[in-house]
């Protein structure tokens, strides 16, 4: 069974980092993790569970992660603090805001 890490994680896709970002949740186990043409990843078929790719970064729950990794577990201890049930309601992308310069 796989997991999911995300990782470098930002406020907003063209936040300027210092470091390495923040470190994001860790989904799983599950049987499979699919990215379709770059837009999201899907897996758990039963729940429709879908993690959108905006500007190139995974999005959820806020945050913004320009690197994500698959892997086969366990997990190891200092990763367990970070396993997290998916929620589809903190996978949805802001509407992007344009700003107006008129009065």
């Amino acid at each position: 069974m796989a997991y999911l890490k995300l990782f470098h994680g930002r406020a907003s896709p063209d936040e300027e980092l210092n470091g390495w970002g923040v470190e994001g949740p860790i989904f799983g186990p599950f049987p499979y993790f699919h990215t379709t043409y770059g837009i999201e990843i899907k897996f758990d078929e039963a729940e429709g569970f879908v993690l959108p790719i905006a500007d190139g970064f995974a999005h959820y729950n806020g945050m913004y992660y320009g690197d994500w990794s698959v892997f086969d577990g366990p997990l190891e201890a200092c990763e367990e603090e970070s396993l997290a049930e998916f929620a589809s309601d903190l996978a949805s992308v802001p509407e992007k805001v344009e700003v107006s310069d008129t009065v």
